[in-house]
């Protein structure tokens, strides 16, 4: 499949800033989002996005894909890491791969996941209490399920 990158602005990040992500455009402004991103929250593979502001990468949804993006982040010792941070991604990948979820993206000590809404957040969050013992120190977040800034649910997966 082609693909080209869209800007997507990380508006929970001071400052604000900017995250190139796998897309595949649809029109002048629309873009099926391809891979969940690392940084950007709001959004997720499958999602298809209108581009507010190309300058920003200020967007809006326009049709959830069904999926849930889970940023996970390495403890402080491993997170400079890449050997540390591929490794811990291949044992997430074999947690999540029997619900069809993928690793989406990695840099040092940061992993993007997507998995199916459908799987539910309970098994969800239980693949993550395993991945979270297996590499102390690690965290993990919902990228796509909460405002970034209020906290709230979105509230999507109930349309």
């Amino acid at each position: 499949m082609s693909h080209d990158h869209v800007l997507l602005a990380i508006i929970d990040a001071d400052p604000h800033g900017g995250e190139y992500v796998p897309a595949r455009r649809l029109s002048d402004v629309e873009w099926e989002i391809i891979r969940s991103p690392l940084y950007a929250t709001e959004v997720a593979s499958g999602d298809i996005i209108r581009v507010t502001n190309a300058e920003t990468g200020k967007f809006e949804i326009v049709r959830r894909g069904g999926n849930v993006c889970v940023q996970f982040y390495l403890g402080e010792n491993e997170a400079d890491n890449v050997k540390v941070t591929a490794s811990i991604a291949e044992q997430i990948e074999a947690l999540i791969k029997p619900f069809n979820g993928g690793i989406d993206a990695t840099t040092a000590g940061l992993i993007s996941i997507t998995i199916p809404v459908a799987v539910g957040f309970q098994a969800i969050e239980g693949i993550f209490e395993i991945a979270v013992e297996k590499s102390p120190g690690a965290q993990w977040q919902y990228s796509n399920v909460y405002d970034p800034v209020s906290g709230e649910p979105l509230g999507w997966w109930n349309e």
